[in-house]
């Protein structure tokens, strides 16, 4: 008695799917990592008084 994972070919395993999906995270991740465009340290203090201002809690998220 085989199961399904077994018997299917690898192409259609439904995990060859998800290392795909996980390579193509990693690229972007890598890509976003090598960005030096600024757009990151521009964005995150607007990103930050944002968040801060919509807090639910009365603890800050971030420290000063």
């Amino acid at each position: 008695m085989t199961t399904d994972h077994q018997s299917s070919p690898p192409e259609a395993r439904p995990d060859n799917d998800l290392r795909a999906r996980n390579a193509r995270a990693l690229e972007l991740l890598c890509e976003c990592l090598a960005d030096e465009s600024g757009y990151d340290a521009e964005l995150f203090p607007v990103l930050k008084a944002e968040l801060e201002a919509d807090r639910l809690a009365y603890r800050r998220r971030f420290s000063a």
